[in-house]
């Protein structure tokens, strides 16, 4: 295997962390009327965020709360963590009658979320604001065995208000929008791009994706990214893909709209170890208020002359960079992934090189496409050493040729029409038709403009904040 020869480094800032003082106390849970109460342990939660600093893509932890079991017939139950910021939840529902809700709410919120019930399944809640949090039902149709288990309780730690009111983006100053000029050439690319977070084992996270066509351009939603953002066939059904999430002016104000164009959860499809891809589908159609278009590809193994690539660096607005290239081809390349959500030393990756004419990514732009000249999509970011004060850094895309030979399942879901022959497609504009390729449609967690779901847009917001880590490493750093 080939390593990086050139070690790179990059600067990151230290996170932000809740005083361990404040975590360790000893505080009281508000009373909560009628309500079990499940409360997280102070220690433990001091515990869980100082060893996630070493995972560059993680904003939240998750704690198993002190009941882990809630009778229907409690009519719901409280959810306590001192000191967070925002609390999510991961929980399964048995014995439930069909078609009866859930209600996630928290002080501030006009309205509760309302949660469809997956009898069996895990399912992961929206986060809400503020460290107590309550979970209702109607008690009327219940079972006498009916049961909420709770599995997780996630724990954010950053003051989303504080992030909100800034003037500028949380990414490197080099980085461009994609409302400025340099942009205007590669709406497709742009119109493609998504925002992702993801709930991994005891973290979430924040990463970037690609909404892709298929050659049967039936309109099924599938999406490309890194598979070191963590996407798995047990925890596809956490992913949130938020669209549009970006300026209106070229360095103007921070006024892309998170509290809408929201799609909720995927189910896994396939992946590729060797070029650190991962292909999920949406469950939910892509609206065609979106304007989302479906992203031109292409497996055919030919080097990108020059392109750019549209990413959330940092988990912010979408920017845009650009090469000249021509790309480089790297074999075997090592990534080092910094515990990641892999929990991976580092890993090895067949790559196209680029380096950027103007911008760069960061962390939390993994998984963004890299696209040629022509438009198409070729790779998906991985790693890389570039950042605005290292502009000559070398990143690094998982080539989408390599996935394509390695894994039948990427051929498959990409052209269904030919069996897995066809290297190459056209995209199209979102209409909001959903593919009949196997698509398993969830009805109560689709994507739409304020909805149910919309609040989702705090687990973005948190991302953001929390992915503000720049540390020092070696060699290829995962994004």
């Amino acid at each position: 295997m080939r390593q990086c020869n050139q070690p790179k480094t990059k600067l990151r800032l230290t996170r932000l962390l809740a005083p361990l003082g404040a975590l360790m106390a000893l505080i009281s849970a508000p009373a909560a009327a009628a309500l079990p109460m499940a409360v997280t342990d102070a220690r433990a939660v001091a515990e869980a965020v100082a060893a996630s600093s070493a995972m560059p893509l993680v904003y939240a932890v998750g704690l198993a709360p002190s009941l882990a079991e809630i009778r229907g017939d409690s009519g719901g139950v409280s959810i306590f963590s001192a000191g967070a910021k925002t609390l999510g939840l991961r929980l399964q529902v048995h014995h439930w009658p069909q078609g009866e809700p859930l209600y996630w709410q928290s002080e501030g919120l006009s309205e509760p979320h309302v949660i469809a019930v997956h009898e069996g399944q895990p399912q992961w809640l929206p986060d809400v604001p503020g460290e107590l949090a309550t979970l209702t039902w109607s008690t009327g149709t219940l079972a006498a065995n009916a049961v909420v288990s709770l599995e997780l309780v996630y724990h954010g730690y950053e003051d989303v208000q504080a992030f909100t009111s800034k003037a500028a983006g949380d990414s490197g100053t080099c980085n461009i929008d994609v409302a400025c000029p340099q942009a205007n050439a590669w709406g497709n690319p742009v119109r493609a791009t998504t925002l992702i977070t993801v709930g991994s084992g005891m973290t979430r996270a924040v990463c970037s994706a690609t909404l892709l066509n298929n050659t049967a351009n039936d309109q099924r939603p599938l999406l490309i990214t890194a598979r070191h953002c963590g996407v798995r066939s047990g925890n596809a059904g956490s992913v949130n893909a938020v669209f549009n999430y970006q300026r209106s002016e070229c360095m103007g104000a921070n006024d892309g709209n998170v509290l809408r164009d929201v799609v909720s959860r995927s189910t896994w499809l396939a992946e590729s170890v060797q070029a650190d891809t991962t292909l999920v589908v949406l469950n939910s159609p892509v609206p065609r208020s979106f304007n989302a278009r479906f992203g031109d590809w292409s497996a055919v193994p030919t080097t990108p002359l020059s392109g750019v690539s549209v990413h959330h660096p940092n988990g912010d607005q979408k920017k845009i960079s650009l090469f000249d290239g021509p790309a480089t081809l790297n074999n075997d390349v090592r990534i080092n992934d910094d515990g990641g959500l892999l929990g991976l030393d580092s890993f090895t990756v067949d790559a196209w090189g680029v380096r950027w004419r103007q911008g760069t990514t960061e962390t939390g732009s993994s998984g963004a496409g890299l696209w040629n000249q022509n438009g198409v999509l070729v790779g998906v970011l991985s790693g890389g050493s570039s950042s605005c004060s290292n502009p000559t850094g070398t990143d690094l895309f998982g080539r989408l040729a390599v996935a394509w030979d390695e894994s039948a399942g990427i051929r498959n879901a990409l052209d269904p029409v030919s069996g897995g022959t066809s290297r190459a497609s056209s995209g199209q504009n979102a209409t909001g038709a959903l593919g009949s390729a196997g698509d398993a449609v969830d009805g109560g967690s689709g994507g739409g403009h304020f909805g149910g779901i919309s609040l989702l847009v705090l687990t973005v917001l948190l991302g953001i904040a929390r992915n503000r880590r720049r540390g020092w490493g070696f060699g290829n750093p995962a994004r």
